[in-house]
């Protein structure tokens, strides 16, 4: 899932992670509401078949190596 051979490369969580860390610099915030941060990052990379779900999936692993914080139960604080 992180690397997977067998899928487009856009749909792998580091290609996805790395669009949300573009798209977060482009907002130019520290905290973002999630559901805003998904419409601009489909907006910006015109990925309308991103399920939200799988967005999720990248966000937890920018959470796991540190790079966002959860903030307000609702929102993403980049650590960047």
């Amino acid at each position: 899932m992180l690397l997977p051979q067998d899928v487009a490369p856009e749909k792998s969580l580091y290609v996805i992670g790395g669009r949300i860390i573009e798209t977060f610099n482009s907002i130019n915030r520290t905290v973002i509401d999630i559901k805003i941060l998904y419409s601009s990052f489909v907006t910006k990379f015109r990925q309308e078949d991103l399920s939200f779900s799988y967005f999720l999936y990248a966000l937890d692993w920018l959470f796991m190596i540190g790079f966002v914080e959860i903030y307000n139960n609702t929102k993403i604080k980049r650590c960047f």
